[in-house]
């Protein structure tokens, strides 16, 4: 991966890839300061953070399917225009309905560039180092969560309103960038150009299912939406839920930009692994790793053991979630790839949207914070199954072989 090309595409999917990330955690690092704020129950909390997700899962199949037919440029430069937009627009919600229907609308934009953002990098890179070029741009995912987090932590007393503005102004600002500087992929290109399956008359049912890839594509739903509970549970639960256990909201910042920091050298440290012939051990190795932390950060107590465990689970859980994304467009061919890894990351929001609200309904019963995190465990064993069953499946023998990647 030493081409300018592909540096150029990868810098600049890594510098969309950190606004997205401050993005996903931003309404979760404001949450605290709503609630006072507005008074808001922890029920009706859960309803505001749960709503971009639900916007993030109808934008992903969207922008899958668009990003197949218009090309991934054209999708991501509107997707992050939109996201500017409404992240700004969350300045002026004023009620629950308000904050519901902005989020909403600002997670359609979301989105719509996760599956392009993925094919884009994915196509960019050597097909033996698939999974390192998706890990090297969703490295800048944690990191602009943590830039924004350590913001946070840094301020003695702030507007939540401050984040949004920032969380707004950025993707604004780098749409020139990327109508200017991102290549269009020279795959998907070439492919369009030889007029062979022509995404616009592709069934979608055909581009997920067809050629073998039913047992894969469900594995991969399964194993991402599972996934995704304690991946969105930890992004926007994290501080209240530190802040339930005692801890300052900026302690409880310093913790998740931690977390997000450690991710941040997951996403990198772990695809590269898997990309070397290491796949299933990598997954095995997460899982039970995830699994471990959740339970040690609801039990420990102390601020510096408590950033340990986020350490741990940051570079295992959003690393290893990365992993699955590098996975994903191996399963799909050219002209399909969007609308495959799009539909995955559709179905991972079901488990996004079921994560926070379960965070919520617990509390709101009175469940402490730890029972809340140690009750994601049965997730992160599904998922870890599904993934595992996905390496040894007959497809995953073809991703493995077309990826370089395996047991």
């Amino acid at each position: 991966m030493t081409s300018l090309h592909t540096r150029r595409t990868l810098l600049l999917c890594f510098l969309a890839a950190a606004l997205e990330g401050a993005d996903i955690v931003s309404m979760g690092l404001a949450a605290p300061m709503v609630a006072q704020e507005m008074a808001f129950s922890a029920e009706l909390l859960s309803y505001v953070l749960t709503a971009a997700i639900v916007g993030l899962m109808i934008g992903a199949a969207i922008g899958g399917r668009l990003g197949d037919r218009w090309g991934r440029k054209r999708v991501l430069v509107i997707s992050f225009t939109l996201l500017g937009i409404f992240s700004l627009a969350t300045m002026l919600a004023y009620d629950v309905v308000s904050f519901v229907l902005i989020r909403l609308l600002c997670g359609l934009g979301l989105g719509a560039a996760f599956p392009n953002l993925i094919a884009i990098a994915a196509e960019a890179a050597p097909a033996s180092r698939r999974a390192t070029g998706v890990g090297l741009m969703f490295s800048g995912t944690p990191i602009g969560g943590t830039l924004l987090a350590l913001f946070v932590a840094s301020q003695s007393s702030m507007d939540w309103r401050a984040i949004f503005l920032i969380g707004g102004t950025l993707p604004i600002a780098i749409v020139p960038l990327l109508t200017v500087l991102l290549p269009e992929s020279e795959e998907f290109r070439s492919a369009r150009a030889s007029g062979a399956g022509d995404a616009d008359v592709i069934p979608a049912r055909e581009a997920l299912f067809g050629g073998g890839r039913l047992i894969a594509t469900l594995l991969l739903w399964v194993s991402y939406a599972f996934t995704q509970v304690v991946v969105y549970l930890l992004n926007n639960w994290l501080p209240t839920l530190m802040v339930e256990k005692g801890f300052s909201p900026q302690q409880a910042g310093l913790i998740s930009a931690f977390e997000n920091g450690a991710a941040a050298v997951g996403c990198i440290a772990l695809t590269a692994i898997a990309d070397r012939g290491f796949l299933g051990r990598v997954l095995a190795v997460t899982y039970a790793a995830i699994a471990f932390s959740l339970w040690a950060l609801g039990v420990i107590d102390g601020l510096t053991a408590t950033i340990g465990a986020g350490i741990i689970v940051g570079f295992f859980a959003i690393g290893g979630q990365i992993v699955l994304y590098g996975m994903a467009p191996s399963v799909y061919p050219t002209l399909s790839r969007s609308t495959g890894v799009g539909a995955a990351v559709a179905f991972g929001r079901m488990g996004a949207i079921a994560g926070p609200l379960m965070a919520g309904h617990l509390l709101a019963i009175g469940f402490s914070p730890a029972t809340v995190l140690i009750a994601a465990i049965p997730c992160v064993i599904l998922a870890g199954t599904c993934a595992l069953l996905l390496v040894t499946t007959r497809m995953a023998s073809r991703l493995d072989e077309n990826s370089a990647a395996g047991l």
